[in-house]
């Protein structure tokens, strides 16, 4: 898998920029909140980290949700502009290869984003609060809940983007979906597990339930990427 190829694309579009300028927004969030509501946060009971997850976290998710989105778009954009995908596809090169680059590379800047996002709850209870014994662990498992949860949101977007030759209606798409989901995380417990409301669903607020939101991402995304494994080899002769 030539991983290379796909970063070099990544200098021609918009990619890095908006991961960056978006995570900056989404770190910025817990500090102008508490800064502004220091007060009301340090006044409640539950544990610091608890207290900023509560007030943050949904917004947070929903930027990096939004990030993944155009992300998605962006990188198959590359792909059917100007027929480059067929060009690629002449290389030995399967589709589905190409396909799994770019989660790769989405996936990596979810990660970025999350370190971003936990460095600044980290700032904000060091400088607020107090960071117990705990806090660490606690952090880094809601960082990594977070991503494999968010994991096939990706994988569906992207195959919503691999099958859609015009940028703007798998974006469209995908907001759509987006904005439907921000609607139904508090529905019945299958319904949170599809992709796009599965994200919401934060390690404090679903302790109890977390092991069946880990076999549900799971199995989403086994079903996704045999898809997508699917779809794109029979892609390649329609293109």
């Amino acid at each position: 898998m030539k991983l290379s190829i796909e970063l070099k694309k990544l200098k021609s579009t918009g990619l890095i920029l908006a991961i960056l300028t978006g995570g900056m927004a989404a770190a910025l969030l817990p500090v102008l909140n508490t800064w502004f509501r220091t007060e009301l946060f340090t006044s409640l009971p539950d544990s610091p980290l608890v207290v900023l997850l509560d007030a943050n976290s949904q917004m947070m998710i929903m930027l990096n949700l939004i990030l993944m989105i155009c992300g998605s778009c962006i990188l198959y954009h590359t792909e059917y502009s100007e027929h480059a995908l067929r060009k690629m596809l002449s290389l030995p090169i399967t589709p589905e290869s190409l396909y799994l680059q770019k989660a790769v590379i989405l996936i990596l800047g979810l990660l970025f984003l999350l370190i971003l996002e936990s460095s600044a709850l980290v700032f904000c209870t060091a400088h607020w609060f107090t960071i117990t014994e705990d806090f660490w662990i606690l952090l880094l498992k809601n960082a990594l809940y977070s991503a494999f949860l968010s994991l096939p949101s990706i994988l569906l977007m992207l195959l919503i983007a691999s099958a859609c030759q015009n940028m703007w209606v798998s974006l469209g798409t995908g907001v759509i979906f987006l904005s439907l989901a921000s609607s139904l995380t508090e529905g019945p417990f299958l319904l949170r597990l599809c992709p796009f409301i599965t994200p919401f669903q934060t390690l404090v607020q679903t302790e109890g339930d977390a092991l069946s939101y880990i076999g549900g991402a799971a199995a989403e995304i086994l079903i996704l990427g045999i898809t997508a494994v699917i779809f794109t080899r029979r892609r390649r002769y329609t293109i």
